[in-house]
């Protein structure tokens, strides 16, 4: 990395000498700089380094603000990290991010979907915590509970592991227990995400369940 970044640095400087000592040459001298930072963008985004690629393109727009190779690239840096961010459920900045990608490339269908898919994901969030102030913090508690039943899936598998090792039954009796165990939790989990469901979507103050005090613990068990 730091070597590929000498090298980068090495190029630059060696262009920025020859632009120095040719005179009328400038346009050029700037043209060459910015394929040079498109290149790199290019590289960057082929190795998914998407912050790096987006400073790179930025770098040549900065010379050339209509290079359509730089606006291009920029523009698909911008809208892989709209939809990273969009997965990762960071909204707000997912919007940041597509609306500078259609800046640079206004009738890109894939851009122009995403930026709806945003649009409306951001309505659903508002009517959310219209109704439910909370869920994000319920919805963690949930996540919580989900990685138990992992943890007692993978002791279920470790048991098993063990007896086709030593042929001790006593670890098929601790999976068969550890499974009841893991049944009955997955069923309470099942009960807890359908009264998470209807805070959500009817409001905690329609809620007939336990849960209306908006408590931001764990959803009732059943």
């Amino acid at each position: 990395m730091l070597q590929r970044r000498s090298n980068r640095m090495f190029a630059v400087a060696a262009l920025v000498a020859a632009g120095l000592s040719c005179t009328g040459c400038a346009g050029a001298f700037t043209q060459r700089l910015v394929e040079l930072r498109t290149s790199q963008g290019d590289a960057a985004l082929a190795n998914n380094s998407l912050v790096e690629a987006q400073k790179e393109y930025s770098l040549a727009l900065k010379l050339d603000r209509h290079n359509p190779a730089a606006r291009a690239g920029l523009a698909k840096a911008l809208f892989l990290q709209a939809r990273a961010d969009f997965i990762d459920s960071l909204l707000d900045q997912a919007q940041i991010d597509i609306t500078g990608a259609l800046k640079y490339a206004p009738d890109d269908a894939a851009a122009k979907g995403l930026a709806a898919q945003i649009d409306q994901a951001k309505i659903r969030r508002e009517i959310v915590l219209a109704n439910y102030p909370v869920y994000e913090s319920v919805g963690a508690s949930l996540s919580d509970s989900l990685k138990s039943l992992t943890a007692t899936q993978k002791e279920i598998t470790s048991q098993l592991k063990l007896f086709r090792a030593d042929f001790d039954s006593g670890h098929l009796t601790r999976a068969i227990t550890a499974s009841y165990g893991l049944e009955d939790e997955a069923h309470r989990t099942a009960s807890r995400i359908v009264s998470y469901r209807s805070l959500v979507t009817t409001g905690a103050s329609k809620s007939k369940t336990p849960a209306q005090t908006e408590t931001p613990h764990l959803l009732p068990i059943p």
